[in-house]
């Protein structure tokens, strides 16, 4: 059993992939982590690039669907597949610190009253960023500590927590037929809503790629994103007028 599952799925992933894996592997706890890669029936050739990692890594595991069932799809089957105390995801086209995985489990393992653990992120409009090459002037990812009415605003956790595994007994899992990329948000609010204390780590540890090619950042899906979050944002602000 590993004391976290690494959860990330795969589409059209061949540009970002190789320097994913050299920066997730360099986790410092990354033997403490299954990696759970599920390709979404991506057009490209993912495993050619795979294959090296899941050879000399006994943690990594790769998986390829028939059909794309979209990110929180992919996230759920991962999931379900590991058996990890803690759950983190890690966007194929964002970069973390060596010690971000660590310092998040740290604080959760030191503070049983916290759930979700989360922390601050250099922005990055250059694909690949490496972390170790960036300065503190970098721009920061807006983010704030953590309440219910900030959550409400924004989702704070954003691009890669650590959260318990028992937060899915208790709030399920992503919800794949109302949201296309929104889901993370809607299944945060659950768990905040429901009395999960969640806390921000005062220490940039990732950076966040501002994808212009991504689920939740491309241009030609912004109507479909917004109207995701408009109807997340009132269904959760009248479940919290109604408390």
């Amino acid at each position: 059993m590993f004391r976290v599952a690494i959860i990330t799925s795969l589409y059209k992933a061949e540009k970002y992939l190789k320097s994913f894996l050299d920066n997730i592997t360099k986790q410092t706890v990354f033997d403490q982590c299954g990696l759970y890669l599920i390709n979404g029936n991506s057009p490209e050739n993912e495993y050619e690039i795979v294959a090296p990692y899941v050879r000399k890594y006994d943690n990594i595991y790769y998986q390829v669907l028939k059909e794309d069932p979209g990110i929180y799809g992919c996230w759920n089957l991962a999931i379900e597949r590991s058996d990890s105390e803690y759950i983190t995801n890690a966007n194929v086209d964002d970069r973390l610190f060596p010690s971000c995985i660590e310092k998040h489990i740290n604080l959760l393992d030191q503070e049983q009253d916290i759930d979700v653990a989360y922390c601050y992120n250099f922005e990055s409009h250059v694909p690949n960023t490496d972390p170790m090459m960036l300065r503190g002037t970098q721009r920061l990812f807006s983010t704030n500590e953590f309440s219910v009415e900030n959550m409400l605003i924004g989702n704070l956790p954003h691009n890669h927590p650590v959260w318990r595994r028992s937060l899915h007994d208790q709030f399920g899992y992503f919800n794949t037929e109302d949201y296309v990329s929104a889901s993370d948000w809607d299944f945060n609010l659950r768990c905040a809503i429901g009395g999960v204390n969640m806390k921000l780590i005062h220490e940039v540890l990732g950076v966040y790629y501002k994808n212009p090619e991504g689920v939740s950042t491309k241009a030609e899906n912004m109507e479909r994103n917004l109207e995701e979050v408009d109807v997340i944002r009132q269904k959760y602000q009248q479940t919290v007028q109604q408390q």
